[in-house]
């Protein structure tokens, strides 16, 4: 008779894999626009307060990144209402980006189209029983 065994190793699904690599692309765009669309020049004053702003951005997506790929359900789920309460905020102004510079508003567009689909991929039922799963084990 064959006993049921559990193995030691959980294999990542592939859609955290996506979201996590989404993610990356996301914070390196985000970072490109947040750079390209300071609004000081370069040798103005609060310039370097904008670059440190960008800076702690990139640091903030990159930590949840962190916690996501190791396994942390909390960190999925900041992510996930962080992202959403960021584009309730930010879809309102969208029409004023695109009139003022479309250019801008694209490339402000862009990296939070690819934060949504990276929830899409977060959200999905293999990824939340991936979390779960290991939340369970933690438990035994």
């Amino acid at each position: 008779m064959a006993k049921d065994v559990c193995s030691p190793v959980v294999i990542r699904p592939k859609e955290v894999d996506y979201a996590i690599k989404l993610m990356l692309t996301a914070t390196a765009l985000g970072a490109l626009a947040g750079y390209l669309n300071i609004p000081a020049a370069p040798g103005q004053d609060y310039f370097q307060a904008y670059i440190y702003l960008v800076f702690l951005g990139v640091l903030m997506n990159i930590y949840f990144v962190y916690h996501i790929s190791r396994n942390k359900d909390w960190a999925r789920k900041f992510y996930i209402i962080l992202i959403l309460v960021a584009s309730l905020v930010y879809l309102p102004q969208v029409p004023a980006l695109f009139v003022a510079a479309p250019f801008n508003g694209l490339l402000q567009c862009v990296p939070l189209s690819i934060q949504i689909s990276a929830l899409y991929f977060l959200m999905r039922r293999e990824s939340k029983n991936w979390f779960l799963l290991i939340k369970r084990r933690k438990r035994l």
